[in-house]
Parts: C-alpha cells; structure tokens; sequence
C-alpha cells in the first residue's frame, strides 16, 4: 500500500453552519458547498487548507455510526483521512496483514472510493483510506 499524503481531517461538529463560520470567518479559509447526504445521515462541507481540506461532519441521523460517535466522544477530530493510490489493493494488503477492518469493500463517493480501519488498527484513530477517481495534487 502506498500512502500518497493526508486527504482530509474529519470533524464531527454539532451545528454545520456555526462551525463553518468559525472557519470561513475567523481562519478566512474557503469551503465548498454543503452537502446533503441522507444516504449516510449526513450534512458536509469541506473546508479547503493547503492541499488538504477539512471536512466538517453534522450528524442528521442519530441511528448510524458517526452519530453514535458525539455522545460518547463529543465534537471534534472523526477521523483522517489518506489518500491511497489504490483503495482496493490496500484493502487486499491489510487482509493479508490481518489488520482490522470495517469496510472489506470500498465505499462509492461522488469522486473518490473509501474504506475505513478500524480505530483498534491504529491505536484508537479511525482512519479512512481515500482514493481518488481524478487525481489530485
């Protein structure tokens, strides 16, 4: 597996729009357009620094995962994400190596394919393997 450098950090927040103005108005970083994702549960916004973004994460379902994870862990640091040059072959690399896992089979995204380690794998950090379908810099 071969880590090409940090995609983005997600941020589990309460308010999208609250957060969002701490970033836009406070840092004078720029975002994007928030997006809807019922599919998932969620509202997100990436939040663009360098050639990494932020991606803040409003929970609108509390029955799925990342929702369970602000009652126990509060607002903050989700998880990190890495850009990988080939999600699939990481996924198979890591089965070989029996590191723990919660997706044995990417995610589609709107641009990329993910998979996510489970937080045992990295001592407690869930990390989220981000591949790319345009490339970026």
């Amino acid at each position: 597996m071969k880590v090409l450098g940090l995609d983005h950090i997600g941020i589990a927040v309460t308010n999208l729009e609250e957060a969002l103005r701490f970033y836009t108005e406070v840092l004078g970083l720029t975002a994007d357009a928030i997006e809807d994702k019922p599919e998932h549960g969620l509202r997100i916004v990436r939040v663009n620094i360098g050639a990494a973004q932020l991606e803040l994460i409003e929970a609108t379902d509390w029955q799925r995962t990342m929702q369970r994870h602000l009652p126990r862990q509060g607002p903050g640091i989700y998880h990190i994400g890495v850009r990988v040059d080939d999600v699939d072959a990481a996924l198979a690399e890591l089965e070989h190596q029996r590191v723990p896992v919660i997706d044995r089979e990417p995610r589609e995204g709107d641009d990329m394919r993910v998979a996510f380690l489970h937080p045992d794998a990295a001592a407690g950090t869930l990390f989220e393997l981000v591949t790319h379908r345009r490339k970026k810099p």
